[in-house]
């Protein structure tokens, strides 16, 4: 939009998050409405309709938007797209758009409306998906997208796979990239970081439920190619344990390395900000991502980035990080061998990282959010 704006009402359809279980998309898609909030625009107004879950695990949201809660929990994925189609086309018939920032639209939408795509791993990585899942999103994933007045999405990765996979006009897919607060990459708390060192010792850090693409596996190869050289390093997994937990757990266990990785699962904002800030680097192994939202915090906590060059993560790191192959475990260990023995190689990864984290600020993501918002207003006024 490039004239007068628009005053409006925006209803954000949240029904599909639920806490702790999408991973990055959850984090994405809090910081973006944070920093939305954050720049104080008096001509749209922000509606949100969730699960009452999400507002339990993001209380600060109630305070910051009007907030419509569904009258259950959302207990299967059949009774949310139920609820998107009656319960969410009810509550919202005030709205004058609305904004479905799971991925998907409902099959009969009552509102134009903007859509959020995180990433298309299930058309570009199909294999690590059930065929029910695939034929779900093959079936939904176009439609959404052609009736979507405009289509976001957290990088530039991802936008290519849209227009590509789903034959989208260029124009109308924009990149929202996510809405960072950039930290105070000073020192930690000496109670923090004597706390940790006491627990894990010299540790790596891989923040990720754990998925077949996040390959955890692989930080456990190079945690065991390090057992001899560096007795003293450790592996510390936070987030949900997720479906490759159990076969991970058995491979500790028979690598005898079960003492030197650890399980926190999900941790507050409070103790990963430490744990970031006393690692002695991320080991980042994924195979996908369509943002990478660890490399970025590890990034403005100057803790050095030790990573692949899956989808979106050179994007985001670009050279503030040791970037290896998916699945080349002897690049990784020689990149995490130099992180762990080279203190100018550590030096140089901590001072570029928040650099290359500041090109994330909040203020630009929740500015984009807005035009976006905006020009989606603009596209149904009379």
């Amino acid at each position: 939009m490039s004239g007068a704006q628009l005053n409006g009402v925006i209803g954000v359809n949240l029904l599909w998050l639920v806490p702790g279980v999408v991973g990055g998309s959850e984090e994405y898609t809090v910081r973006l409405l944070r920093a939305l909030d954050r720049l104080g625009d008096d001509e749209i107004d922000v509606r949100i309709y969730c699960r009452p879950d999400l507002i339990e695990a993001h209380p600060d949201l109630a305070g910051r938007f009007e907030t419509i809660t569904a009258p259950r929990v959302m207990s299967t994925k059949a009774v949310r797209i139920a609820a998107e189609n009656s319960w969410l086309a009810r509550m919202s018939r005030n709205d004058d758009a609305l904004h479905h920032a799971g991925g998907v639209a409902p099959v009969r939408p009552s509102k134009p409306y903007v859509l959020t795509i995180h990433d298309l791993q299930p058309l570009d990585m199909p294999e690590n998906f059930g065929p029910l899942r695939r034929s779900w999103l093959n079936t939904m994933l176009g439609p959404s997208v052609r009736r979507a007045a405009l289509t976001i999405c957290p990088s530039q990765f991802t936008r290519a796979s849209i227009i590509r996979h789903l034959d989208e006009a260029e124009q109308r897919v924009r990149v929202v990239p996510h809405g960072h607060d950039p930290a105070d990459a000073g020192p930690v708390d000496a109670g923090v970081r004597q706390a940790n060192n006491d627990r894990f010792g010299r540790f790596l850090l891989y923040p990720g439920i754990a998925y077949a693409h996040k390959r955890h596996v692989d930080a456990v190869e190079v945690l065991d190619a390090l057992r001899d050289s560096h007795p003293d390093v450790s592996l510390v997994f936070t987030s949900r344990e997720g479906p490759e937990a159990g076969a991970l757990r058995a491979m500790t266990s028979e690598r005898n390395l079960a003492d030197r990785v650890h399980w926190l699962g999900r941790v507050s904002e409070e103790e990963l900000d430490g744990l970031y800030r006393t690692a002695a680097a991320l080991l980042f192994t994924s195979s996908y991502e369509g943002f990478g939202n660890p490399a970025l915090e590890a990034m403005a906590r100057a803790c050095p980035v030790i990573s692949t060059t899956a989808g979106s993560i050179p994007e985001v790191v670009g050279d503030a990080g040791l970037l290896s192959d998916v699945g080349d475990i002897a690049a990784l260990v020689t990149a995490t061998r130099s992180v762990l023995d080279d203190a100018a190689t550590a030096d140089r990864l901590r001072e570029a990282g928040p650099v290359r984290a500041a090109r994330f600020g909040w203020q630009q993501a929740g500015a984009a959010l807005l035009q976006a918002y905006r020009d989606t207003l603009s596209s149904i006024a009379p």
